[in-house]
């Protein structure tokens, strides 16, 4: 089997064997760290090379990729026959303990996703027992919870970036989506821990709103035919999300810890050869999950950790034949707080100050341009632009805005009319919004309702702009949503839309 190999690939193993001392390599998720192990092991065939794995399913995917290319391989791990001898030996790194009476020799030790764990008491044992001349790790992400580099007695290897990747073809385009309504949910209460929301905290919030992710995820993903996998909060987070995808009648599977390992197993395999589109699991697929035709994530949970969010953007980033790009459809506010995925990111950040620096520079303070439609990068970047140069200009002289005295008046005669059909026709539309918040109230789901502030923004924007049309389809509006479950929390966005879209409509007529 004939191995292509990249240029970035090339250069980060030359560098990685040739460093004095030892190195890490930095290679986005999809950038071919099987293919930089199997040149290593090549390129190293007079050493006694062991690779460590955290991951039970790369070894099968390894142990094909380096036997195929003619080198012979000795495993330990559970379920596999121990043959000493083998030009390599992958150890899966969590049963190394259990087999120290092997007295494997390593003189250089290759460890792949080596950002989770290097500092734990498991590798550090197994490396001092191996007690290897050279240690090379890979990972996408070389960094820690807080965004520091991982480890500063290694080098750091970086011959390519996700943004270059994706330039060249070799990563799928990124299409971003944030939906109005995850903007509004409030996530300022919820205790941190190690870094991060904890977990209960989040689920006092998550939970409720479930049946919006779900309705969310089948219309802007599934409904397009896209292969989804969705990243949950918790067990019970993903077994309530099951429910909701239950009552849309959407065929799913998920995977979580405490499932049976078999049942999780069937689950993978179902997603993988496309008889579901939809997975969700809570974390047991961030790292090594590895299916080319996912083509979309959907960010069902926040987080503070930038290298959670990496990994999770990863997996549907993997190109694949007719591959068009990949959907990140975020529900809660993770792009708004790390960035894309072709930002620049210095891994080589020392301090956790350092690296909260580089996060608030990434991050999109703008985000409010963007909901509710696709949107790429290279788009991102011109609206930013715009509103730099809108600050340039902001000191320059405007003219002033004038109206002839017929549209003055005629605007009076239509003020002085609405006044006359407003009473009736807003009582109905708030009466109606009260109701739809008392049955929300009684079914214990507050995170549906609308709050006194907006009701009474709502009402006062509609009396500016008022029509008998208006009114009547924001009231039509709140009952279709209460008809299909659904939060009218947002509407004072949609009404906002809605009045655009009437007031366009208008416009056209009259030209």
């Amino acid at each position: 089997m004939q191995i292509l190999e990249k240029d970035y690939q090339i250069n980060s193993v030359k560098k990685a064997i040739e460093a004095e001392g030892n190195s890490i390599i930095a290679l986005p998720t999809g950038g071919g760290k099987s293919i930089c192990i199997l040149k290593m092991c090549q390129a190293l065939s007079d050493k006694k090379v062991v690779v460590s794995l955290r991951n039970a399913a790369l070894i099968p995917q390894l142990l094909n990729t380096l036997t195929v290319n003619g080198l012979s391989v000795s495993v330990v791990k559970s379920g596999y026959k121990y043959i000493a001898g083998g030009d390599v030996t992958l150890v899966m790194e969590q049963s190394f303990s259990r087999r120290k009476h092997l007295k494997i020799e390593c003189d250089v030790l290759l460890r792949d996703e080596y950002h989770v764990g290097c500092m734990g008491g498991v590798y550090i044992a197994m490396r001092e027992e191996l007690s290897p001349d050279l240690i090379i790790g890979l990972t996408a992400t070389p960094i820690d919870r807080l965004g520091v580099y991982i480890d500063k007695s290694m080098n750091l290897i970086e011959e390519t970036t996700t943004s270059k990747l994706i330039e060249l073809g070799e990563l799928a385009k990124p299409v971003y989506k944030v939906p109005s309504l995850s903007q509004e949910i409030d996530y300022s209460a919820v205790k941190m821990y190690r870094g991060d929301f904890s977990v209960s905290g989040l689920d006092n919030i998550l939970l409720d709103h479930c049946s919006l992710v779900a309705q969310q995820t089948l219309d802007d993903a599934l409904s397009r035919g896209r292969k989804v996998m969705l990243f949950a909060n918790s067990i019970k987070h993903v077994e309530s999300l099951s429910e909701a995808f239950h009552l849309l009648g959407v065929p799913h599977e998920l995977v979580h810890s405490q499932r049976a390992t078999i049942d999780n197993d069937e689950s993978i395999r179902r997603y993988k050869s496309n008889e579901v589109k939809l997975i969700i699991n809570m974390s047991m697929l961030t790292i090594g999950f590895d299916d080319p035709q996912t083509d979309c994530v959907v960010l069902a949970r926040p987080t503070k950790i930038l290298r959670l969010y990496l990994q999770i953007i990863g997996r549907c980033l993997r190109a694949f034949k007719g591959k068009k790009d990949a959907l990140i459809l975020d529900l809660a506010q993770c792009i708004s707080t790390h960035g894309f995925a072709e930002d620049y990111r210095d891994f080589t950040r020392k301090t956790a100050k350092s690296a909260a620096i580089m996060s608030e520079r990434l991050s999109v303070t703008n985000i409010g341009q963007f909901v509710d439609g696709e949107f790429n990068y290279s788009e991102s970047i011109e609206r930013k632009v715009v509103k730099r140069k809108s600050i340039k200009n902001r000191n320059k002289p405007r003219h002033r805005l004038t109206a002839s005295k017929e549209l003055v008046d005629k605007a009076a005669s239509r003020r002085a009319k609405s006044l006359t059909q407003l009473t009736p026709r807003m009582e109905k539309l708030v009466s109606t919004i009260e109701l739809v918040n008392i049955v929300y109230d009684q079914q214990d789901e507050p995170g549906k309702m609308l709050d006194e502030v907006d009701m009474v923004k709502i009402v006062a924007l509609i009396g500016f702009a008022y029509s008998d049309a208006l009114v009547d389809s924001c009231t039509k509006l709140v009952e279709d949503l209460h008809s299909h479950n659904k939060a009218i929390r947002g509407l004072l966005f949609r009404v906002s839309n809605l009045i655009t879209a009437i007031a366009k409509q208008e416009l056209a007529t009259k030209v």
